[in-house]
Parts: C-alpha cells; sequence; structure tokens
C-alpha cells in the first residue's frame, strides 16, 4: 500500500489517551487486497480495538475523515486499472462506517451512486458496530436496484477491555436484523486470541454465525512489525515467535482445533479461511482465485459439496506461458522470472512482489500467485501469496 501522512490532534472521542497529536497514515483511496478491491474515501475509526492494524497509523480514536465525495469515490474506483465488473470491492476497511451517523450518511450516498451508475460488482461492508434499521432498509434498497451487498459481522467473542467503544450485544442484533431482511451476512471470526478461545466463548460465537450467517470466514491474529511488542499485551507468546510477521495468521492451538473440529460440521456450517470462496458461496459463483483443489481448498475451507461441483464444473484451461508473461507486464513485473505450474494453476514469482500486485495478478489470470516476499510494501502477509498460518500452543509452534 502506498501511504501519506500528516499530524494531526487527537480525537476527544470514546477512550482517547491523552498526550501529544499522533502522526495519522493515510492509505490510497483505491487499492487492492488480497481478496477484493478495497475503497477508502472515509479513514479514521473513533474505536479502540486493541489489536488493529491502524493503531499504528494513528487511525484509531479518531474522527473519520472524508477524503472525497461519494461521487468521485465511485467514479475512482470505475477508472482504476484495478477494476473489473466481476471483482469484489471492499467499501470502508480503514474505517468502521458504521460506527458514526456522518459516515453511515456517506454509505447511503455511494450506495446511491453504485445503483445509478448499474454498478454490479459484489459490494462488501464490514462492521462489527450496530447497523441502525434505517441503514438496513438502505442496503435493501440497494440490493433491490442491483448493487448486490454483502455484509460482514465481525463478531469474536472478545469482551470491551479488548474491543474498546464496541457495544457488543447491540452489534449482536445486526445478525437477525440482517438475516430477517434478506441482506446476506458473512461471519468474520477474527481476530483469534487466546482470551477468546475458550471452549464457552467459542460454541456461543459458532452457534450465532450457524444461526443467520451463510458461512464463516477465520482469520488468525495479522502481526505487522510495528504492532508486536504492543500485540504481546494481549498474546506473551509473540514476545518470541519468530516468523509471526510472514504468517498469514497467527492462531491459537484450541481456536484451530475447534473449527476444524466436530462443532462446525454438527451445525452443517461452511467455515473458509478464503474470503474469495465465501463470495463464491454467498453469490452462487466460481472460483476466481485458483484456490479450488488447492489445499487450502481440501484440507482447510469446510465447503458444501455443491459448491465444490460448482467450481469443478467451471473450472478452465490455464493461462499460457505468454498471457501470464502479458500480464506480469501489465502489472509493472516486465522481466520478473517465473516458474508456471499449470496443473496445479500455480504461478511462482522468482522476485519481490507487493501484496497488492501479486493479489490484482491472481484475479487477472485466476490461479495462485506465490512471490519471494513483499519487497517495501508494509501489507500484511496474505495467503493468496503464499503466506501460511502459524498455529501456537503454549508458546510453541
Amino acid at each position: 500500500m502506498t501511504h501519506s501522512s500528516v499530524t494531526t490532534p487527537p480525537f476527544d472521542g470514546h477512550g482517547e489517551e491523552p498526550g501529544s497529536p499522533r502522526a495519522r497514515v493515510w492509505a490510497q483511496i483505491v487499492d487492492q487486497h488480497a481478496f477484493w478491491i478495497a475503497v477508502n474515501p472515509v479513514q479514521g475509526c473513533p474505536k479502540g480495538c486493541a489489536y488493529c492494524f491502524l493503531r499504528h497509523r494513528g487511525q484509531t480514536r479518531v474522527a473519520p475523515v472524508r477524503l472525497c465525495s461519494p461521487r468521485e469515490a465511485v467514479q475512482m474506483l470505475l477508472a482504476s486499472d484495478l477494476y473489473a465488473p466481476e471483482r469484489a470491492v471492499a467499501w470502508f476497511t480503514w474505517t468502521d462506517v458504521m460506527a458514526t451517523a456522518s459516515s453511515r450518511r456517506y454509505l447511503h450516498e455511494v450506495l446511491t451512486e453504485l445503483a445509478e451508475r448499474a454498478a454490479t460488482n459484489t459490494t462488501v461492508l464490514i462492521t462489527k458496530c450496530e447497523i441502525p434499521e434505517e441503514t438496513v432498509g438502505q442496503i435493501v434498497a440497494a440490493r433491490a436496484s442491483g448493487v448486490p451487498v454483502v455484509v460482514y459481522l465481525s463478531y469474536s467473542g472478545l469482551g470491551a477491555d479488548v474491543e474498546v467503544g464496541i457495544r457488543h450485544e447491540a452489534a449482536l442484533g445486526n445478525f437477525a436484523r440482517l438475516h430477517e431482511a434478506g441482506v446476506p451476512i458473512v461471519h468474520y471470526w477474527r481476530p483469534a486470541l487466546p482470551a477468546s478461545a475458550t471452549p464457552q466463548i467459542m460454541a456461543r460465537v459458532l452457534d450465532i454465525a450457524a444461526r443467520y450467517a451463510t458461512c464463516t470466514v477465520a482469520a488468525g491474529l495479522k502481526v505487522e512489525p510495528a504492532d508486536r511488542e504492543r500485540l504481546t499485551g494481549l498474546w506473551p507468546e509473540l514476545a518470541d515467535l519468530e516468523g509471526a510477521e510472514r504468517a498469514e495468521g497467527v492462531y491459537p492451538q484450541a481456536f484451530w482445533d475447534f473449527i476444524h473440529g466436530p462443532a462446525p460440521r454438527a451445525l452443517d456450517h461452511p467455515l473458509f479461511h478464503t474470503n474469495s470462496c465465501a463470495l463464491a458461496l454467498v453469490r452462487e459463483q466460481t472460483d476466481r482465485f485458483g484456490v479450488h483443489g488447492s489445499p487450502v481448498c481440501a484440507q482447510r475451507n469446510r465447503c458444501p459439496a455443491a459448491q465444490r461441483d460448482r467450481c469443478a464444473a467451471a473450472k478452465t484451461g490455464a493461462p499460457t506461458s505468454q498471457q501470464v508473461r502479458s500480464a506480469l507486464t501489465h502489472r509493472g513485473l516486465d522481466g520478473l522470472a517465473f516458474t508456471f505450474d499449470a496443473a496445479r494453476r500455480l504461478l511462482i514469482l522468482h522476485g519481490q512482489a507487493s501484496t497488492r500486485v501479486a493479489s490484482a495478478l491472481t484475479q487477472d489470470l485466476r490461479l495462485r500467485v506465490q512471490t519471494d516476499g513483499q519487497g517495501p510494501d508494509t501489507y500484511w502477509s496474505s495467503g493468496t501469496t503464499g503466506a501460511r498460518p502459524m498455529i501456537v500452543s503454549g508458546g510453541e509452534q
């Protein structure tokens, strides 16, 4: 990701700590994340979740800032070289758009713009805040106008001591409210932390998800170098855990065993480690990321048989080496050596590439991409580009 930085006074809001001004780092408004295009015309969150990747970027416990108008944001998306009509778009990943009335009004304008432009991309909204009835109605109206909104409800069972400013009981009402309104729900089970990896908490979380959500996406704790010292306050074993920053996510052993154990099977609840597969299931579409048939597909994702059949039936031939070379050139990697395993639909780049470029290539070519590293890119490691999970029990990997 490309960032800029300015210094602004702290937001005198819930949970704000007194002190000197903090530098706020700003993300590109349109960018490519691991599984979707991210659009961030509003940045900054008034909440104070202790694990949040926005925290060391000065973007928590601050007032959300509008960087452009809703119309300009939609125009920037549609004009981006990352854009294609079939690609999922996650809006507002550098804020919680449901946290303030102002942000919710902005969302309404975005949905109106998308409907007017007949943008049919899967439109992802992620929140752990309560969604008012008025906003639910606006989402329903957008879907009726042809904008396929999918709501990710982030819920892991953590308390207000970790997710500062979140009204958990109110937010839990989102599950029933959206379900009754016919809005597709993906349960986002993140982050995995020892504090919430108890049998009682995990059983409660799964029960709610299985009742209302189409599926669950489980994600471990994302660790960036700038966050490690702070995150050890939540998980002391991280202090001496080599390679945590390179992992797709760090998971407590108890959590990993639970989500891959009998409980999800007993509830017949689909559970994924890949957002692309979750969205394909919700939209009744097929794999666009080369996940089908991979070890993640076969060993970690709990995918319904009908969805696996859908992906298998739609599988096309692998691209040619020349098509791969053309795609690399288009993404600014002309001349980079690569190994292409057509049978496994795997492209190995012998050099560094940012997550945004590798993830864009994944969608360009519909195959998995692995790299020799991210280079100066500060965005966290992604399973899309070959990073693997790290499972931790008692401080041992």
